[in-house]
């Protein structure tokens, strides 16, 4: 006995995946993002169908280049040139499921072009945001990982190695414990070895900021784990000693190398982003405005090297510049120039 009225279940799959596609297209904001998570935290049926979608979209690219498939695909290629080599000589009665295998042949062809040439096209575990995007991701071992702007990393797991190399950007990591495989995360020239903890890792423009939010956590020299260091943003670094971190401590190591202890870091400047805030905590005005052009796409430019020096402090919102830019007007001897549409000029208030 059958119905044309869809199940529930039916419909939490249709909706989860419209917004799995939603997600992926740049008109994805910060507030569609908070929307989801609060929809998901109150939801376990919706949560669960965005999952399996998820996984239905991850199993795409991971199944797509598998060696089975590709052999598939070249049999396939194979069989259709011998079709139309002998289509003048086949019956008659078989030239309708020649055509439509060679059809099926050609869509998978296609299809496999357009999805390489999309801007979403597959790259084994490659992870990625773009500008204002935040991205939560579940690893196969249940750890999670949230992803700020403009972030990338690359996901390694075997039977004895849990790797996570970030490529630049900001995410934060909550591990599954797993005492056998010890959870390693990459960033430049140094490597955070965990088993089952929270913490926090930028790195952006070479620098590498860590903090602690739960557990401990021991800070190597890339190639000291045991892994092969390929990172040479670093080389030549000045501190190459192992650090143990806890709960509420932090580490910063600027690009030369140079690394410093925080005995109690600022978890919540660090953590903000997951918010949709940035901290400034009497930093220059050129740091201020890098960070908070990672989520706007009216991009602040500051057109005086001088004031660029100057210091600021306060909480604002990861996508208004423009309220950022008022401000600084307000507070700074600083003109803000709204003319441009897709940015906005800070300049000296009483330069020429």
């Amino acid at each position: 006995m059958s119905t044309s009225t869809p199940a529930p279940d039916d419909d939490l799959e249709a909706q989860a995946a419209e917004i799995l596609v939603r997600r992926r297209k740049p008109g994805w904001s910060l507030s569609d993002q908070h929307a989801l998570d609060a929809r998901l935290a109150s939801d376990p049926a919706m949560a669960d169908a965005y999952h399996r979608a998820q996984e239905s979209w991850e199993a795409i690219g991971r199944f797509g280049t598998s060696p089975e498939l590709m052999a598939l695909r070249e049999q396939a290629i194979s069989r259709a040139r011998r079709s139309s080599a002998r289509r003048w000589s086949l019956p008659r009665r078989k030239a309708w499921y020649r055509s439509r295998w060679v059809a099926a042949v050609g869509a998978l062809i296609i299809g496999a072009g357009i999805w390489q040439l999309s801007p979403y096209r597959y790259d084994r575990g490659l992870y990625r945001t773009d500008l204002g995007e935040q991205r939560v991701i579940e690893l196969p071992d249940h750890s999670q990982v949230v992803l700020d702007a403009r972030t990338r990393l690359r996901v390694r797991f075997s039977a004895d190695a849990r790797t996570v190399e970030l490529l630049e950007g900001q995410a934060q990591f909550s591990v599954a414990k797993d005492p056998s495989r010890p959870f390693k995360v990459e960033a430049g020239a140094r490597t955070i070895v965990a088993v089952g903890t929270v913490f926090d890792i930028a790195y952006i423009d070479r620098e590498i900021q860590v903090a602690m939010v739960e557990g401990r956590v021991a800070v190597l020299p890339r190639g000291q784990d045991g892994s092969a260091s390929t990172a040479d943003s670093d080389a030549g670094t000045r501190d190459t000693s192992p650090v143990e971190l806890s709960a509420g401590e932090g580490l910063q190591v600027s690009p030369d190398g140079r690394a410093a202890v925080l005995s109690k870091a600022d978890l919540e400047a660090a953590t903000a982003w997951r918010q949709g805030k940035v901290i400034f905590r009497d930093e220059s005005l050129a740091e201020a405005v890098r960070r908070l052009n990672r989520y706007s796409h009216q991009q602040v430019v500051i057109d005086d090297p001088t004031l660029a020096r100057m210091r600021v402090s306060g909480v604002f919102d990861s996508g208004d510049a423009q309220a950022f830019a008022e401000a600084m007007q307000a507070y700074l001897p600083v003109t803000a120039d709204f003319s441009h549409g897709s940015s906005i000029h800070l300049r000296m208030k009483f330069s020429r």
